[in-house]
């Protein structure tokens, strides 16, 4: 009975290896089984470097010494607070001490890490690893927020084609290149089709650290048909592994890892590799845009759009300046006047003098 029992334990371990183990091509990084680590630049993407505005803040992204600042628009965008921004910014253009203005910025540096960029070079995917000042022995805390770009606007939820083992050692990736991974490179694939995985994890980029979603959702798009795929955070580490799914006699095969911000997300549990609960819809979320070569989806809306006639600290500084140079309008009165319904008499058209016509008069004024 034990002898039987092993022999069973056996043959389900074989079961359960990891498809992408067995169905590994020669010499790629999931046969020799590396990881391609990303790794952080002071070097501003050029797709990124400019001012970039939204209804609540403004951010640049300057050159000059790889500089990041930040600022609110409070009171309904009436007030401008420089929120984040170097210390030299502040001898350059003094500070405005009120309620809404600390009296010192918060100094916060920026390093970025390129996960991919159409042949276009129109847009592009990024991760911005953040140090926020925090009580730890490092005196910083990392946070990692991904954004992309596409057409000159900047997204926080977006997709990226390809599985991560190919779009990790390419960078630059084409329409037909990055659908569905390394082992079929050079294959022509129609547009929007094969795996898409969500690449955004963060709420936003503010001035304390962002909230990381717990689960995400990639994307499998075959025959007109999008398949959903959730992953949720593990404390697996980080690999190329591969998971597959089944629609009738058609199979499908997805990267079961994902490395967004700073985190691992899965889609099987444990060593599974067959992922379950798929769900199966005729289109994506909208409102969603495509990329010109189809590498890069964004979900929702533009989260800031790009100020092409500033770039530069000089130019943020003339935004907020004018924008605090504006003036609040009055506020409404409480009790509107109200126009008089009274029909006054032509006077001259009366005898002032004559005691027989005052009745009429005070009849004329509604008394």
């Amino acid at each position: 009975m034990k002898k039987a029992l092993f022999v069973l334990a056996s043959s389900l371990s074989f079961l359960v290896l990891p498809l992408s183990a067995q169905e590994a091509p020669a010499g790629s990084l999931l046969a020799s089984g590396i990881v391609s680590e990303r790794v952080s630049s002071d070097r501003i993407p050029d797709l990124l470097s400019g001012i970039w505005q939204g209804s609540d803040r403004l951010l640049l992204f300057g050159r000059d010494g790889n500089e990041f600042a930040l600022v609110l628009r409070e009171f309904y965008g009436l007030y401008a607070d420089r929120a984040v921004e170097p210390v030299r910014y502040a001898e350059l253009s003094t500070r405005p001490r009120n309620d809404a203005t600390a009296k010192n910025a918060e100094k916060i540096s920026v390093r970025y890490v390129t996960i991919a960029e159409n042949v276009s070079h129109t847009a592009g995917a990024y991760e911005l690893e953040i140090a926020y000042p925090a009580p730890t022995k490092s005196g910083f805390e990392t946070v990692v927020v991904p954004v992309c770009v596409i057409d000159e606007k900047l997204y926080l939820d977006f997709l990226v084609r390809g599985s991560a083992e190919y779009t990790d050692s390419q960078l630059t990736l084409s329409g037909t290149d990055s659908a569905v991974g390394e082992e079929n490179a050079g294959v022509e694939i129609p547009a929007q089709e094969g795996f898409w995985r969500d690449c955004g994890a963060a709420g936003g980029i503010q001035v304390s650290p962002p909230v990381i979603a717990e689960e995400l959702t990639g994307y499998y798009v075959a025959d007109g048909a999008f398949y959903h795929i959730r992953y949720w955070k593990t404390e697996m580490p980080y690999k190329y592994d591969k998971a597959g799914f089944t629609d009738g006699e058609k199979n499908y095969t997805v990267d079961k890892y994902m490395r967004v911000a700073g985190n691992v997300y899965t889609c099987a549990t444990g060593r599974r590799t067959q992922i379950r609960n798929i769900e199966k819809s005729a289109s994506l979320p909208s409102p969603h845009v495509f990329d010109r070569d189809n590498v890069i989806c964004a979900l929702g809306m533009p989260y800031l759009e790009r100020i092409e006639s500033a770039d530069s600290r000089e130019g943020l500084q003339a935004i907020v300046d004018e924008n605090n140079a504006r003036c609040a309008p009055l506020p409404k009165p409480l009790f509107p006047p109200v126009q008089s319904t009274v029909r006054w008499p032509d006077i001259e058209s009366l005898d002032l003098y004559n005691p027989s016509t005052w009745n009429r008069r005070n009849l004329d004024v509604g008394k």
